[in-house]
């Protein structure tokens, strides 16, 4: 994520941008009107412009700063238009003005409700995209903490209190008809959350490849319309009020990741993503369909040169034809440096139609190993890697790690680099999980669930010393510090990933 937009301009304090400058965050400033013919105009525009030459003045020297915008899904009445866009080549110089957050040279607003994944690749991906949201469930521990059980199941007027509603705008109708035809009705609400996270996935992940499959010819950038809410929400934000991450924050991760692989939609087409400033010549790809019986359908190795700043076209994988004898497909991805390494990889379930998503209830339950690789303390953060690993002869899918105290409560905040993941027989992931040390919280064990893995509420058990590969009996005082990822990226040639 490279790109804040401040809506309507409600954030003046000077830290944003000082803390967007350093962290290489982009910002699209908005000027303080809200949606035309919804909301009241300004009165007084010289004390409008006033206030605006002001806010200029003040925050021009900050780079963060990209653009100014007018005023939100609109255009300021002439005297206030054509001022700001004076005054702003009067003071600033620097940056482009336009009138309206959304219909000059801009996708447009919206959607807001669930939508099929292929339109974020067809008629979605057009321009640059400044709001896009779809309901978004948060995950069954943070629902269950902000209401009562009896609350959850039937889906209550508490839930749609808390933006799981069934009218207006963002409504939930689209994304709970999608739910029952793909995998069949919720039977309880733990079973209703299970499936709703195998779409927040798909979805929020689509939301992404699906511009930057087009990069630079139908598509420039895409922000979500939200990250984060203020309070218990279940729609638009990609991860919770209380910082627990459903699997919507995995598939924009993944989406996002700076090499990627991944398949355009509806065609199929292998993309090799490379977002960064630098070539990456000497790649390779590595297809792999499988059925759910994990009996190998198809095979591929690409070789291809990854320009800076470009998404690199390939062969299509030919799942229409495999769709022929087999309704349902899992497809995995590898891309791999010269060295061998896979430096990104990915993971697609893939069905002829909506219908044969149910068959997926056809997959056993799947009991996962795990292992703790190191525990460390790196800085200001506590550091747990594990080892995810799949022994059976049984596809997993969304397998989702929760980190937990001795009492069973999460731990949170925590940041995991990778969740919800899929492992085909034989593989393994390993999962790096941190959590500030300033929240007085201890991590005591990792809890397991997923689509059809086996439920575990103590599936690794952490201690104050571990078993590390190459040492006995190891010491936390004596772990290799990991160094700390940066958390948010250097701005890229104008490629927009984020939200408002």
């Amino acid at each position: 994520m490279n790109v804040i937009r401040n809506w309507m301009g409600n954030n003046t304090e000077e830290e944003f941008y000082d803390l967007a400058d350093e962290n290489g965050m982009m910002i699209l400033n908005d000027f303080w009107q809200s949606t035309q013919n919804f909301q009241v105009e300004p009165e007084d525009p010289a004390l409008f412009l006033k206030n605006a030459d002001d806010v200029v003045r003040r925050y021009r020297n900050h780079p963060s700063i990209i653009l100014w915008f007018g005023r939100n899904e609109g255009v300021p009445y002439p005297a206030l238009n054509e001022g700001l866009d004076d005054l702003i080549a009067r003071e600033d110089g620097t940056r482009w003005f336009t009138g309206s957050s959304n219909v000059v040279n801009l996708q447009g607003s919206g959607p807001y409700n669930y939508r099929p994944p292929v339109g974020y690749f067809t008629g979605l991906a057009t321009g640059f995209s400044v709001e896009t949201g779809t309901p978004s469930l948060s995950t069954f521990e943070s629902v269950r903490a902000n209401m009562p059980d009896s609350e959850t199941w039937p889906l209550s007027d508490t839930l749609a209190y808390h933006d799981w509603h069934f009218a207006g705008n963002g409504d939930t109708k689209t994304f709970m008809t999608t739910l029952d035809t793909m995998f069949g009705a919720g039977t309880s609400f733990a079973d209703f959350e299970r499936k709703a996270q195998m779409m927040n996935l798909e979805t929020h992940k689509a939301m992404y490849e699906g511009f930057l499959g087009h990069l630079w010819t139908k598509n420039s950038g895409r922000l979500l319309w939200m990250t984060h809410p203020a309070w218990p929400s279940n729609t638009w934000q990609i991860y919770s009020w209380d910082y627990d991450t459903q699997a919507s924050y995995y598939g924009a991760k993944k989406a996002a990741e700076p090499l990627h692989v991944q398949l355009n939609l509806p065609g199929n087409e292998l993309v090799v993503l490379n977002t960064t400033r630098e070539a990456q010549p000497g790649l390779k790809v590595r297809t792999r369909v499988v059925g759910l019986d994990n009996a190998e359908l198809f095979k591929r190795e690409d070789l291809v040169d990854a320009g800076a700043n470009m998404a690199t076209p390939l062969a299509a994988v030919p799942l229409d034809r495999l769709f022929a004898s087999n309704a349902m497909l899992l497809v995995k991805l590898e891309l791999i440096d010269r060295a061998g390494k896979t430096v990104a990889d990915n993971f697609y379930w893939r069905g002829k139609d909506e219908a044969a998503y149910r068959t997926l209830n056809t997959l056993q339950s799947v009991a996962l190993t795990g292992s703790v690789v190191a525990q460390a303390v790196d800085g200001a953060d506590n550091v747990v890697t594990v080892t995810l690993a799949n022994r059976t002869a049984v596809p997993a899918l969304n397998a989702k790690l929760t980190l937990v105290d001795a009492q069973g409560k999460r731990v949170l905040p925590a940041f995991y680099s990778d969740n919800y993941v899929a492992l085909l027989p034989g593989e393994e992931k390993r999962i790096e999980i941190r959590y500030p040390k300033a929240t007085g919280q201890t991590a005591a064990a990792l809890t397991l669930r997923g689509w059809n893995v086996a439920q575990s509420n103590r599936f690794i058990t952490l201690s104050p010393k571990t078993a590390v590969p190459g040492r006995r009996n190891s010491d936390l005082s004596a772990q290799p510090r990991l160094r700390r990822p940066r958390t948010l990226g250097q701005p890229i040639g104008g490629l927009a990933n984020s939200a408002r």
